[in-house]
């Protein structure tokens, strides 16, 4: 394939997150940009008591708000698994707002996995 057939074929598919490590990468590092290459075009997103079904420009700008309210300090992955349709992962975001319980479950597509389902609970 050439390299100009690779590109468009990308452009077509969407840039998706090969694999959930990459939203995790995204997630250690608050980085928004990382994180949108792996939105579909909807999923869901919950922030402590508050969950709703997002489109991708919507998910991208909740999650930089929620980003920029809360810089992140670490990353602490609990658990990671796989599920028949796609992978899951849990795990513990210090930030500066506090420390939530991030549950991460993906979504095999076509382009590779995108977010399905994100999770922000506040741990009190």
């Amino acid at each position: 394939m050439s390299v100009v057939a690779l590109v468009a074929f990308l452009a077509v598919t969407g840039l998706h997150a090969q694999s959930i490590d990459g939203v995790i990468s995204g997630l250690k590092s608050g980085n928004t940009s990382q994180l949108s290459g792996s939105i579909g075009d909807n999923m869901q997103l919950t922030v402590a008591d508050k969950s709703s079904t997002y489109n991708k420009a919507q998910a991208e700008k909740a999650l930089k708000d929620f980003f920029q309210k809360n810089t992140v300090k670490g990353f602490d992955l609990k658990h990671k698994g796989s599920a028949p349709n796609g992978n899951y992962a849990i795990g513990t975001l210090q930030t500066s707002g506090g420390s939530y319980r991030v549950n991460i479950f993906m979504r095999k597509e076509k382009g590779g996995e995108v977010i399905k389902e994100l999770r922000f609970q506040l741990i009190e």
